[in-house]
């Protein structure tokens, strides 16, 4: 079967704005296409899995001069987790019509960063993602959510700003926007120019990714939002954002310094964000810092790609789906002010162990691969690090456990099944990967 991934971006997109002609089916409408584009997520997956790389050339013109769509395995991954989760989150939507049309284009954006292979296009996706994630945040319409969706929308046009400068100073280098053509011709541009144009991008897109210090919008917008879309802004955006820089070091800028500065910024994003969590005492900020910690352990691993490329991709697809799944149930909980009844006090015990990176949830197996990866770089201190990051976790969602596992509360039908499906997410990759460990090892022992 012919996959063609342009339809995972131009199928929401056009759907979107059909949406306000629809309104009285709007939410049907939208939940129709959102489902359409997780079965392309799915097979796409499988093609790129069992065929390899997709390429996709827009309108007939080929690269390096025409636009096209470049998916290997971690974006065809991406756009899975991105689309099914947004499908499962769309669930506890009770939106009209314009919130339908923003969270389609909030998809639409998030996809397109995952697939482009051309990096003016991926700024197009960034903006169209962070427009719609601006007025999404804003839709509560009170005060918390209007400073959120403005410190958001601030730092987001500088970000915006920075992604644009990189870009120019690439193009006046190489008169190219093709990721894959830049790279093969990375090496003849002026070298300070190379580092400025890196330093750009990535404090651009750092502050989508929620990377520090770049993150300050983060636990207003996040406590603002209504807690389904502090979900989707967990799984959306922020892993598109970190798949955007991830290909920047491995196949636009795929040398040891970029890691290098990549390492510390995960670092510093780690420590930052798991201290300041265990100070929060209101549940949506804490996540928020605590989501802050995570994408900083998933830069980490990426940042190991230079010389443990097989751990380092399986630490970060582990880590973004712990992370994906896990703190986006754990949003959709927090709309509850306890844990009420058997499905609050499940989502919360599955969520949080998987986060702390409990086996046999897919945390657990990030935290791992993680750690094989750092110490076959001897970097001792990440490995310290990601021990001491456990620890703060531990702490603070032991805390948060013990004062919301008692407590009574409400939730919508909807949110329930919602977040069942995804913290029961976390744990099924989780045992999916330790049956298969359990198989081949006996596999070899039967050798």
């Amino acid at each position: 079967m012919v996959i063609h991934p342009v339809l995972m971006i131009a199928v929401p997109l056009l759907a979107a704005f059909l949406t306000p002609l629809l309104k009285r089916v709007a939410k049907q409408f939208t939940f129709a296409i959102l489902v359409l584009n997780s079965i392309f997520s799915v097979l796409l997956l499988a093609k790129v899995y069992n065929d390899g790389m997709v390429y996709e050339t827009i309108a007939g013109f080929s690269p390096p001069i025409g636009i096209y769509l470049a998916v290997d395995s971690l974006s065809a991954l991406l756009a899975f987790v991105i689309n099914v989760f947004a499908t499962i989150n769309f669930i506890t939507s009770d939106g009209d019509h314009r919130f339908s049309m923003l969270y389609l284009l909030a998809v639409t954006g998030s996809t397109g960063i995952v697939l482009t292979g051309d990096i003016f296009n991926m700024f197009v996706f960034f903006e169209i993602t962070a427009v719609a994630s601006y007025a999404l945040v804003a839709a509560k319409r009170d005060r918390g959510a209007i400073e959120g969706a403005i410190k958001y929308m601030i730092l987001g046009s500088v970000g915006s700003v920075f992604i644009l400068m990189g870009i120019a100073i690439i193009y006046s280098q190489l008169k190219s926007l093709n990721i894959y053509d830049i790279a093969s011709r990375i090496s003849s541009m002026d070298t300070k120019m190379m580092w400025i144009s890196f330093s750009l991008l990535l404090t651009g897109i750092g502050v989508e990714a929620e990377i520090f210090p770049l993150n300050g919008w983060v636990p207003d917008a996040y406590e603002g939002a209504k807690s389904n879309i502090a979900s989707f802004l967990s799984f959306g955006p922020s892993k598109a954002a970190i798949y955007a820089i991830a290909r920047l070091l491995m196949v636009v800028f795929p040398y040891n310094n970029a890691y290098e500065i990549a390492l510390y910024v995960g670092v510093a994003t780690l420590v930052v964000g798991e201290i300041a969590a265990m100070m929060q005492e209101n549940t949506k900020r804490m996540l928020a810092y605590s989501s802050i910690g995570q994408m900083g352990l998933i830069l980490i691993a990426f940042s190991l790609a230079s010389q443990h490329f097989e751990y380092a991709l399986l630490a970060a697809f582990f880590l973004v789906v712990s992370h994906a799944s896990a703190k986006s149930a754990l949003f959709l909980l927090s709309k509850s002010d306890g844990m009420p009844g058997v499905v609050g006090k499940y989502t919360g015990v599955v969520a949080v162990l998987s986060i702390i990176g409990m086996p046999p949830f897919a945390g657990f197996w990030g935290k791992w691969y993680l750690l094989l990866g750092a110490a076959g770089q001897k970097l001792w201190f990440v490995i310290i690090l990601v021990f001491f990051s456990g620890i703060v976790e531990a702490v603070y969602f032991a805390r948060y456990l013990n004062r919301n596992y008692g407590r009574k509360g409400k939730l919508p039908i909807s949110y329930k099944y919602a977040m069942v499906i995804l913290a029961t997410l976390s744990l099924i990759f989780g045992l999916i990967t330790l049956l298969n460990s359990m198989a081949m090892q006996n596999m070899l022992g039967g050798v």
